[in-house]
């Protein structure tokens, strides 16, 4: 066991997606998002609970992560969010994922591989209506190329999505309405010209919470499911529920006594204007501390805040705890998460160093264990 460590709580998982569960309305389903190794918070234990509360189906970002849940033996549905290229398709086809389609060259190579290995390649359209990512563009081309896509002998088209660029937005969701009245303006001319799609599903976290009438054949939460505010404006905001799932934390590694005038860390960025006591903490940003926490960012000890000083390191940061009663080596810090009725949450630590939540979630160290309550 490191002496820097991340705990995450299933219990509080379980809590969120019971809570995305009763936002939905049957027989919407229910999508978990795990890629990025479960947004950092492991994806065969997320994928688990998710299973077991009902989740229909995971998306992923990549086939890679779709196969590491069927060698776990899951067997729900797998969309694969991002591209899917040439290369990738045997695979596709031999762990039975669900790739996302924008063209239909990638659909005619799809179409080939199905056939030579005697199978139906099961695929869900990406249309973009105003992210400029992947996607087709809604109008008479885009028609064309599903229709021929729909009439391949060896694909089925299962589903169809897209994504919201400002659905987090609270204040202004004209962008978001307009994004979802021309997805489904969109998916009413195809019905009309005769291509009937099972599933059509836009809604991520923010819009399964805040918009029900979008919730359409399938929503597909992801930061929410962790835990994690889809962006500043839903703090506080009455209905919204979410619990943290993920705390992060290490033990002190060093209590040292320096007079006034101490250069601390590199580059001496950080000067003692009296004589302090200085900590040590065993991470750094190769851990996911950024170093632009440097002189900036605090964390939690006996239950206070503590800067850290001085420039963060590779493998360790300094903090200032002049201030605290009898500091300890191997003393319990906190990152991120609660201590004494005092919280950092993922969302102030990311602020602190110019980031999201969902990023320096994403980001700990793979050297970083993942301790499950």
């Amino acid at each position: 066991m490191r002496a820097a460590w991340a705990e995450v709580s299933l219990d509080q998982i379980r809590k969120n997606v019971r809570y995305l569960m009763g936002r939905t309305t049957p027989p919407t389903k229910l999508m978990g998002v795990v890629k990025a190794n479960g947004y950092g918070h492991g994806v065969i234990p997320v994928a688990r609970v998710l299973e077991a509360e009902g989740a229909s189906y995971f998306a992923v970002a990549i086939p890679q992560e779709g196969i590491e849940l069927r060698d776990a033996g899951f067997r729900e549905p797998i969309l694969i969010l991002g591209r899917s290229f040439d290369e990738d398709y045997p695979l596709v086809l031999e762990y039975d994922l669900m790739p996302a389609i924008f063209s239909t060259e990638q659909a005619r190579v799809l179409n080939e591989g199905a056939a030579k290995a005697g199978k139906i390649a099961s695929v869900h359209i990406k249309i973009d209506t105003g992210m400029a990512r992947l996607g087709f563009v809604p109008g008479p081309e885009a028609m064309e190329e599903i229709a021929r896509i729909a009439a391949m002998p060896n694909i089925r088209i299962e589903g169809i999505f897209s994504h919201f660029a400002t659905a987090s937005s609270v204040r202004d969701d004209s962008y978001c309405r307009g994004q979802f009245a021309k997805f489904t303006s969109f998916t009413d001319e195809l019905e009309a010209a005769g291509i009937k799609i099972p599933l059509k599903h836009i809604s991520n976290s923010a819009a399964a919470i805040l918009y029900p009438e979008m919730q359409l054949d399938m929503v597909r939460p992801g930061m929410a499911v962790y835990g994690l505010y889809a962006g500043p404006e839903f703090m506080g905001l009455p209905g919204v529920e979410v619990y943290p799932a993920m705390e992060i934390k290490a033990k002190l590694a060093s209590v040292k006594r320096v007079p006034s005038g101490t250069k601390v860390g590199y580059d001496g960025t950080f000067e003692t204007k009296r004589e302090s006591l200085i900590g040590v903490v065993p991470m750094g940003y190769v851990d996911g501390v950024r170093r632009s926490l440097g002189n900036k960012g605090a964390v939690l000890l006996h239950g206070r805040r503590c800067p850290i000083v001085g420039k963060v390191c590779m493998d360790q940061f300094m903090i200032d705890i002049t201030d605290l009663d009898d500091p300890r080596e191997n003393d319990e810090v906190v990152i991120i998460g609660r201590q004494e009725g005092e919280y950092i949450s993922a969302e102030e630590f990311a602020e602190s160093c110019g980031s999201v939540s969902i990023e320096v979630l994403c980001q700990l160290g793979r050297r970083m264990p993942l301790v499950y309550k």
